[in-house]
């Protein structure tokens, strides 16, 4: 798998994975019955986009991962007391980290982990920081083989899931 920076031509197909990937995870017990699409929304790639902050790993032309890392949280972010104090532009934010079900177990997921920590220390910042629902474990796994620890455990109203939710928040220092 070869990660790049995502462009807008990818936009379509960005997309489409992410749909895809909303299917997938909308099964998972972890989440409440209903509509769970729309993550992320078509404005938050648009933006990641144009901001090179979205990253897509590509096979033979066709995007099997992605993810966002960027300087935007929710809110509850602020009300937790995080291993390092650093100013919004110095810590960035990983979002919608997504493997295709048919290409799990090749170690995608922790390409780009290692991708999105050496991006964000190419950008000189002072941590990554993450969220995870509670009761998706697996990605935790591999968050915390990179040294992410627990931080704390968070009410967050995500758009896509439309009630609150717990989430555990991981922070990595960089």
């Amino acid at each position: 798998m070869k990660i790049k920076q995502a462009t807008m031509c990818d936009f379509e197909k960005i997309m489409s994975f992410y749909n895809v990937m909303c299917e997938v995870l909308g099964e998972k017990d972890f989440l409440p019955d209903g509509d769970k699409g729309g993550f992320p929304p078509q404005d938050m790639v648009k933006d990641a986009i144009h901001s090179g902050f979205q990253f897509v790993g590509v096979e033979s032309d066709k995007i099997v991962a992605a993810y966002i890392i960027n300087h935007d949280c929710d809110d509850a972010y602020h009300t937790v007391q995080w291993h390092i104090n650093a100013e919004k532009n110095e810590v960035v934010i990983l979002h919608a980290l997504r493997v295709l079900p048919d290409y799990g177990g090749r170690g995608y997921s922790k390409q780009l982990v290692k991708h999105a920590i050496q991006t964000a220390k190419s950008w000189k910042q002072k941590a990554i920081r993450l969220d995870c629902i509670v009761g998706n474990d697996v990605p935790v796994k591999v968050y915390t083989s990179f040294g992410f620890e627990y931080v704390d455990t968070v009410a967050i109203t995500y758009a896509d899931i439309g009630i609150p939710m717990q989430f555990k928040l991981y922070e990595l220092l960089l």
